[in-house]
């Protein structure tokens, strides 16, 4: 007989893993989606710079942390834009606790952006985010 019983119980011990990945997910809510979103932020939001990136941040009145990006063709082709935003939505998801509480962020990518690693590109915000709170 395999792991999971007829009695609906599931697999013994996969409920406590369960909840600590629910804690690491991005949801969809996690994300600013609409451009209605992305505008108002434009204009509202605070404007930050560093080497590689323009970060917007402003304050949300759902409570919760927001990430959004934007990543223009000027920072390169498909593949490279894709892959600069699975790792700055990467980034939000194990780092979202260094991001200020209740606020949106928003990151425009640079150029020099896509030339980044993942360690550079995560030493770089995390020294934002240090000054930044």
């Amino acid at each position: 007989m395999d792991a999971s019983s007829s009695n609906g119980e599931g697999l013994k011990g996969v409920n406590a893993f369960q909840s600590e990945q629910e804690t690491f997910r991005l949801h969809r809510w996690d994300r600013i989606r609409r451009s209605s979103e992305f505008r108002r932020i434009m204009q509202e939001g605070a404007r930050y710079r560093t080497k590689n990136f323009r970060i917007r941040v402003v304050n949300n009145p759902s409570g919760q942390r927001r990430v959004g990006i934007i990543a223009s063709r000027k920072a390169g082709n498909a593949c490279v834009r894709n892959r600069i935003k699975r790792r700055l939505r990467e980034y939000f998801r194990l780092n979202r606790d260094k991001m200020p509480p209740a606020s949106d962020v928003v990151f425009t990518v640079t150029h020099g952006a896509t030339k980044l690693n993942t360690n550079q590109l995560t030493e770089e915000l995390d020294r934002f985010f240090l000054k930044c709170t």
